[in-house]
């Protein structure tokens, strides 16, 4: 059990460090598109697949894309600070804690949360922004694994908290 906890931890590890060096590109990309938003056009172009290379599309809106999404990336690793911590006291021996179904079900739902704001962020700037349809079915693949995961954390939240339960029957039985 403490090894597979080990490479539970050591994903969420890994996961906390790919967000902050996200987090850090997306407020680069805000910081470079918002000295100069007209000579990112083709990137938009390439990344959201837009309409028509006719229509005009709204570089000024860039930074501001950049910067919510770097938002969403800190939220992201809090949330996940919050899991790495419930797994450590976990891995540590402590089943069954007071706190600990409220810590698992604050992680599923910060990372449903995290998924449907993603996907609302992204198809709302690439529709009335960038200009572009696809971005619909694009992204369709991340929002449904990140939320499946969030739900993932959730179940474990519904098994902690039936556990503390029973753990407190117990302790009031003896």
């Amino acid at each position: 059990m403490k090894y597979h906890l080990n490479i539970i931890l050591l994903a969420v590890r890994a996961m906390i460090i790919v967000t902050i060096v996200f987090t850090g590109i997306q407020l680069f990309k805000a910081y470079t598109t918002f000295l100069n938003p007209a000579d990112f056009e083709n990137t938009v172009r390439e990344e959201f697949a837009t309409i028509s290379k006719e229509l005009a599309i709204s570089t000024e809106a860039l930074p501001y894309f950049h910067i919510l999404c770097a938002i969403l990336w800190g939220y992201l690793v809090y949330i996940l600070i919050i899991l790495y911590r419930s797994f450590d006291r976990l891995q540590k021996g402590e089943i069954f804690y007071d706190k600990q179904a409220v810590a698992f079900k604050k992680a599923g739902e910060g990372i449903i949360i995290f998924a449907k704001c993603k996907y609302l962020l992204v198809c709302v700037f690439g529709v009335f922004f960038f200009r572009s349809l696809s971005v619909f079915i694009k992204e369709i693949p991340m929002f449904l694994v990140v939320y499946l995961l969030g739900k993932l954390v959730l179940v474990l939240y519904y098994l902690a908290e039936k556990g503390t339960f029973l753990k407190e029957e117990t302790d009031l039985t003896i």
